[in-house]
Protein backbone atom coordinates (compact mmCIF):
# COMPACT_ATOMS: atom_id res chain seq x y z
CA UNK A 1 0.00 0.00 0.00
CA UNK A 2 3.26 2.62 0.70
CA UNK A 3 4.83 1.08 -2.47
CA UNK A 4 2.40 3.05 -5.29
CA UNK A 5 2.52 6.77 -3.35
CA UNK A 6 5.97 6.26 -2.87
CA UNK A 7 6.87 5.32 -6.45
CA UNK A 8 4.96 8.12 -7.92
CA UNK A 9 6.64 10.42 -5.52
CA UNK A 10 10.19 9.51 -6.90
CA UNK A 11 9.31 9.91 -10.59
CA UNK A 12 7.47 13.47 -9.59
CA UNK A 13 11.35 14.16 -8.50
CA UNK A 14 12.81 12.69 -11.38
CA UNK A 15 11.21 13.99 -13.81
CA UNK A 16 12.18 17.56 -13.81
CA UNK A 17 15.51 15.92 -14.20
CA UNK A 18 15.50 13.68 -16.98
CA UNK A 19 13.79 16.33 -18.77
CA UNK A 20 16.73 18.73 -17.95
CA UNK A 21 19.52 16.20 -18.85
CA UNK A 22 17.59 15.54 -22.05
CA UNK A 23 17.88 18.82 -23.08
CA UNK A 24 21.31 19.21 -22.14
CA UNK A 25 22.55 16.25 -23.92
CA UNK A 26 20.62 17.64 -26.95
CA UNK A 27 22.40 21.00 -26.94
CA UNK A 28 25.81 19.89 -26.35
CA UNK A 29 25.25 17.46 -28.89
CA UNK A 30 24.09 20.63 -31.28
CA UNK A 31 26.96 22.27 -30.36
CA UNK A 32 29.45 19.82 -30.96
CA UNK A 33 28.02 19.16 -34.42
CA UNK A 34 27.96 22.82 -35.22
CA UNK A 35 31.67 22.89 -33.76
CA UNK A 36 32.96 19.82 -35.56
CA UNK A 37 36.32 21.45 -37.14
CA UNK A 38 36.77 23.02 -33.71
CA UNK A 39 39.34 20.95 -31.68
CA UNK A 40 39.36 23.14 -28.64
CA UNK A 41 35.39 23.61 -28.60
CA UNK A 42 34.79 19.73 -29.05
CA UNK A 43 37.74 19.22 -26.07
CA UNK A 44 35.52 21.53 -24.49
CA UNK A 45 32.21 20.26 -24.96
CA UNK A 46 33.64 16.43 -23.59
CA UNK A 47 34.70 17.92 -20.80
CA UNK A 48 30.98 19.12 -20.41
CA UNK A 49 29.64 15.41 -21.27
CA UNK A 50 31.52 14.31 -18.37
CA UNK A 51 30.34 16.63 -15.87
CA UNK A 52 26.84 15.83 -17.41
CA UNK A 53 27.90 12.05 -16.30
CA UNK A 54 28.77 13.41 -13.17
CA UNK A 55 25.99 14.90 -12.29
CA UNK A 56 23.20 12.31 -13.19
CA UNK A 57 25.42 8.56 -12.71
CA UNK A 58 23.36 5.55 -13.53
CA UNK A 59 22.99 5.09 -9.55
CA UNK A 60 21.44 8.27 -9.07
CA UNK A 61 18.65 7.50 -6.92
CA UNK A 62 20.97 5.33 -4.64
CA UNK A 63 22.93 8.13 -3.64
CA UNK A 64 21.20 11.45 -4.61
CA UNK A 65 19.74 12.71 -1.23
CA UNK A 66 15.67 13.50 -2.31
CA UNK A 67 16.52 17.30 -0.91
CA UNK A 68 19.48 17.56 -3.33
CA UNK A 69 17.25 16.28 -6.78
CA UNK A 70 15.36 19.52 -6.97
CA UNK A 71 18.75 21.41 -7.52
CA UNK A 72 19.90 19.43 -10.56
CA UNK A 73 17.52 20.47 -13.35
CA UNK A 74 18.89 23.93 -12.41
CA UNK A 75 22.54 22.31 -12.57
CA UNK A 76 21.74 21.19 -15.95
CA UNK A 77 20.62 24.56 -17.40
CA UNK A 78 23.93 25.86 -15.89
CA UNK A 79 25.69 23.90 -17.43
CA UNK A 80 23.97 24.36 -21.22
CA UNK A 81 23.88 28.34 -20.80
CA UNK A 82 27.99 27.37 -20.00
CA UNK A 83 28.09 25.46 -23.05
CA UNK A 84 26.76 27.94 -25.04
CA UNK A 85 28.28 31.28 -23.64
CA UNK A 86 31.74 29.05 -23.26
CA UNK A 87 31.61 28.32 -27.34
CA UNK A 88 30.97 32.05 -27.44
CA UNK A 89 34.37 33.01 -25.54
CA UNK A 90 35.94 29.89 -25.48
CA UNK A 91 39.43 30.99 -23.67
CA UNK A 92 37.49 32.71 -20.70
CA UNK A 93 35.68 30.24 -20.55
CA UNK A 94 38.81 27.85 -20.17
CA UNK A 95 40.35 30.38 -17.73
CA UNK A 96 37.23 29.83 -15.03
CA UNK A 97 37.42 26.27 -15.76
CA UNK A 98 40.92 25.91 -14.53
CA UNK A 99 40.32 28.22 -11.24
CA UNK A 100 37.42 25.57 -10.86
CA UNK A 101 39.42 22.64 -11.79
CA UNK A 102 41.41 23.35 -8.36
CA UNK A 103 38.66 22.25 -6.22
CA UNK A 104 37.66 19.57 -8.57
CA UNK A 105 40.96 17.94 -8.05
CA UNK A 106 40.62 18.37 -4.18
CA UNK A 107 37.04 16.74 -4.17
CA UNK A 108 38.42 13.85 -6.34
CA UNK A 109 41.45 13.07 -4.12
CA UNK A 110 38.96 12.69 -1.09
CA UNK A 111 36.47 10.70 -3.10
CA UNK A 112 39.36 8.39 -3.94
CA UNK A 113 40.29 8.13 -0.17
CA UNK A 114 36.31 6.97 0.72
CA UNK A 115 36.29 3.06 1.74
CA UNK A 116 34.06 0.90 3.54
CA UNK A 117 35.51 2.22 6.90
CA UNK A 118 35.01 5.52 6.08
CA UNK A 119 32.84 7.69 8.75
CA UNK A 120 29.68 8.97 7.58
CA UNK A 121 30.31 11.90 8.71
CA UNK A 122 33.65 12.19 6.18
CA UNK A 123 31.42 10.80 3.76
CA UNK A 124 28.76 13.76 4.42
CA UNK A 125 31.56 16.52 4.08
CA UNK A 126 32.83 14.94 0.98
CA UNK A 127 28.79 14.98 -0.59
CA UNK A 128 28.66 18.57 0.97
CA UNK A 129 31.84 19.85 -1.08
CA UNK A 130 30.13 18.23 -4.58
CA UNK A 131 27.37 20.39 -3.78
CA UNK A 132 29.24 23.22 -2.99
CA UNK A 133 31.11 23.05 -5.88
CA UNK A 134 27.95 22.78 -8.04
CA UNK A 135 26.70 25.66 -6.79
CA UNK A 136 30.09 27.90 -7.73
CA UNK A 137 29.86 26.66 -10.93
CA UNK A 138 26.12 28.23 -10.96
CA UNK A 139 27.73 31.35 -9.64
CA UNK A 140 30.47 31.95 -11.75
CA UNK A 141 28.56 30.24 -15.32
CA UNK A 142 25.29 31.30 -14.88
CA UNK A 143 24.45 33.77 -11.59
CA UNK A 144 20.83 34.47 -13.29
CA UNK A 145 19.94 30.86 -12.01
CA UNK A 146 20.79 31.75 -8.68
CA UNK A 147 22.03 29.56 -5.81
CA UNK A 148 20.22 29.23 -2.46
CA UNK A 149 23.16 29.67 -0.53
CA UNK A 150 26.35 31.53 -1.17
CA UNK A 151 29.74 30.27 -2.17
CA UNK A 152 32.60 31.68 -2.71
CA UNK A 153 36.87 30.46 -3.13
CA UNK A 154 37.14 31.18 0.41
CA UNK A 155 34.04 28.85 1.24
CA UNK A 156 35.44 26.19 -0.91
CA UNK A 157 39.08 26.63 0.46
CA UNK A 158 37.42 26.39 4.06
CA UNK A 159 35.35 23.21 3.49
CA UNK A 160 38.67 21.38 1.49
CA UNK A 161 40.25 22.90 5.15
CA UNK A 162 37.44 21.29 7.25
CA UNK A 163 37.60 17.95 5.39
CA UNK A 164 41.78 17.79 5.43
CA UNK A 165 42.10 18.40 9.45
CA UNK A 166 38.81 17.07 11.22
CA UNK A 167 40.29 14.43 13.09
CA UNK A 168 37.04 12.65 13.49
CA UNK A 169 37.64 11.57 9.60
Amino acid sequence: SRLLPRLNEVMASLEPVLSACAETTRSLIALETANRSNRPARAFIESLREELSRLIPDDILDICPSERMSHIPRYLNALTLRARRGLDHLERALRREAEIAVYVARLREFEGSVTPETPPERRRAIESLFWMIEEYKVSVFAQELKTPFPVSPKRLREKIAEIESDQRF
